[in-house]
């Protein structure tokens, strides 16, 4: 009977893929004895050998491989088995591969080897075995990724001290020229930034947007990574791309906490360091409203009259953006050098007239203080200028009784 005859191997087919997921090992050498193909693919386009390591079903890999399974194929990602072995964390069938022969830097279609598998699960009882076998430590993906980048990425500890045992490059750079301390200081990974600085990474390694693991720090507000960089001798005046500091970034924050030890680190000396569209720290805590660390800038003599590119001051900027808390604060600085209310900006307009050509949720108070300020501005210098006048009228009086001719 035909019918009977391809009954029986597709019955026998979906059986071996049924045992591989119930690990029934004897039932899957039973099939395989009675001439079932092992290397059939099914409707995922998957063997049992790959179904059986992306599963971690150990016994089931070993009879597959003992009957002859196909090393070599792949899934339709080009995972190889010793892929899925390693990302389930099967340490027995990934030794057991190896053993076998299997390509110890094969790579799937991101070009990523067994190696940056267990760097990206965090799989290190997996990294000696790979790296005995012959994978590479300082394996690229095609975005120049290496497995310790990747540990470094996901915070995966253990794996990036294996790595870094087996002498990986610690300043190696990806694509975009991060090195695995960019990554690990973005994360805010103190225990990580910690691990590579003391395997000698390069505190001031700079991207290709000039950052450098400082910037990364800065930019996310991780005060505990700026610390360690900084006892690193992580450099703060190091500008980007965009000329801005590690302060620059701090600032767009409004983390005084990490101005402060930002600043106190570099002995004041960047603490009105230009971007290119040369603003400040304090144009930009103006910018975004950041009163409090206004006030950090000023007690820290930031130059309350700075002039950006566009000759706007910090004043100019937050009463351009409506900020009233942040106008409140430089109006209200009072230690050396005030703000200047009469500063014409590039297209010709004082703090005032910014204010009152943009219309925001607090324009209306801004206007008040500002012009408030302005009037007892005026009230002040009219007060002074009659005192001059009194006291020039005494003086006159004195010079007459002694003699003097005074017209």
């Amino acid at each position: 009977n035909p019918q009977r005859t391809h009954f029986f191997p597709l019955h026998n087919f979906s059986a071996l893929f049924k045992a591989v997921q119930k690990n029934l090992h004897g039932i899957v050498a039973a099939l395989a004895d009675r001439g079932t193909d092992i290397n059939a693919y099914n409707e995922m386009k998957y063997t049992p050998l790959l179904l059986a390591c992306e599963t971690g079903k150990a016994e089931c890999a070993e009879v597959l491989i003992e009957k002859g399974a196909h090393l070599g194929i792949k899934t339709p990602t080009s995972d190889t088995a010793l892929h899925l072995a390693v990302r389930a964390g099967a340490a027995s069938i990934a030794n057991l591969l190896l053993h076998k022969g299997i390509e110890a830097n094969v790579t799937n279609q991101a070009d990523e080897t067994p190696l940056h598998i267990a760097a990206l699960h965090n799989h290190g009882a997996l990294v000696g075995p790979l790296v005995g076998a012959g994978a590479k430590i300082n394996a690229v993906t095609k975005e120049f990724v290496t497995p310790l980048h990747t540990a470094s990425q996901r915070g995966n500890a253990d794996v990036a001290k294996q790595l870094l045992q087996h002498k990986a490059n610690v300043n190696a750079k990806d694509k975009q020229s991060k090195s695995p301390l960019h990554f690990a200081s973005e994360r805010g990974d103190k225990i990580m930034v910690e691990m590579l600085l003391n395997a000698n990474a390069d505190p001031n390694a700079q991207d290709k947007e000039k950052k450098t693991p400082l910037h990364a720090a800065a930019l996310r507000g991780h005060l505990s990574i700026a610390q360690v960089l900084l006892a690193k001798k992580g450099r703060l005046g190091v500008k980007d791309m965009d000329g801005c500091t590690p302060v620059h970034y701090a600032a767009i924050k409004g983390n005084t906490e990490l101005v402060k030890i930002l600043l106190t680190s570099g002995k004041n000396k960047n603490i009105d360091d230009r971007n290119i569209w040369r603003k400040t720290a304090l144009h930009i805590a103006a910018e975004c409203g950041h009163s409090d660390l206004i006030n950090l800038l000023l007690s820290y003599g930031a130059a309350i009259n700075a002039l950006d590119s566009n000759k706007d001051t910090p004043l100019h900027c937050a009463c351009k953006a409506g900020h009233l808390n942040a106008v409140n604060s430089l109006l209200n600085w009072s230690q050396g050098e005030k703000a200047n209310l009469q500063a014409a900006n590039g297209l010709k307009k004082t703090p005032l007239q910014v204010a009152e050509c943009n219309k925001t949720e607090n324009q209306a108070q801004i206007v008040t203080v500002l012009k408030r300020k302005i009037n007892k501005k005026i009230q002040g210098f009219s007060q002074r200028n009659e005192l001059m006048r009194v006291k020039l009228r005494v003086d006159k009086r004195k010079l007459l009784h002694y003699g003097f001719c005074v017209k």
